[in-house]
């Protein structure tokens, strides 16, 4: 199991000062972003990569296949998405949708025959009406068994999903396909805007979460994943206004105690 956070350049600085420890940076597929963070320490990718919502054609396969080859990224990630046009949710469009997925997956199979490919789920909430159907655990287990999928489990996804549905995280959570959990991502949810929103460092109600998750893999209720991600920080627009220097510092090294090879 090894510890990862996302790349950005105050958590740059304190590595080099010898402050934090990761064993990973996790980068989306963007040259400057991976070129920033190499000489810093081994680097993931995570990719943008979303089924069932007719973009996998327009996918640059060559930088996948480049980052998959020179990167310490051990599988494929792929987000389990939908179209607008399938927002409805009844029984036609879930078996359009699973149709989708079931041929973004095969497109993605042929394309990179030999690599691992890991699912994640997307969060549901009233504003974004066209992921309840995908953000169904019990549609996400079937995809993950039926067409032998690894598990990228986004906690901070279960919880708001779990909220919009009525249910218990915990219970959301146990509807998934924990036997085949590949990667684990972490990170704190607030209010923003209107609706809960992750990214976020992480809250005392946010570490109960996460000491729980620590206790199932420690159980073995779960299978280990390869990959535990604290989500937090970035670059860019979407991410560096919520990067706090002080955040980093103080929830990194208690986070690594907890995942981190050590």
């Amino acid at each position: 199991m090894r510890f990862a956070v996302n790349y950005s350049t105050p958590l740059g600085d304190l590595i080099r000062e010898s402050a934090v420890k990761v064993d990973l940076l996790k980068c989306p597929e963007w040259n400057g972003i991976v070129n920033a963070a190499r000489p810093i320490g081994r680097v993931y990718i995570h990719y943008d990569i979303s089924i069932g919502t007719g973009s996998i054609q327009s996918l640059n396969f060559g930088l996948i296949e480049r980052f998959l080859r020179t990167t310490d990224t051990p599988h494929l990630n792929i987000h389990l998405s939908n179209h607008p046009h399938c927002e409805a949710d009844n029984s036609t469009n879930r078996k359009i949708m699973l149709q989708h997925w079931k041929e973004d997956i095969a497109s993605l199979r042929a394309a990179f025959p030999d690599v691992k490919i890991v699912a994640e789920n997307l969060p549901w909430h009233e504003f974004l009406p066209q992921l309840k159907m995908a953000a169904d655990p019990d549609l996400i287990r079937m995809a993950i068994e039926e067409y032998d999928l690894g598990l990228l489990l986004d906690l901070s996804h279960a919880q708001i999903s779990a909220q919009a549905l009525g249910i218990d995280y915990q219970d959301y959570v146990s509807r998934l396909p924990l036997d085949r959990l590949s990667e684990l991502h972490i990170t704190g949810i607030r209010d923003y805007a209107g609706f809960p929103t992750d990214h976020f460092g992480l809250q005392p109600q946010d570490w109960q979460v996460v000491k729980w998750a620590s206790r199932q893999i420690e159980l073995r209720a779960w299978q280990e994943p390869e990959i535990v991600a604290f989500e937090y920080g970035g670059v860019g627009d979407v991410f560096s206004w919520r990067t706090e220097h002080q955040v980093l510092l103080e929830q990194v090294p208690l986070l690594y105690e907890i995942f981190g090879e050590n």
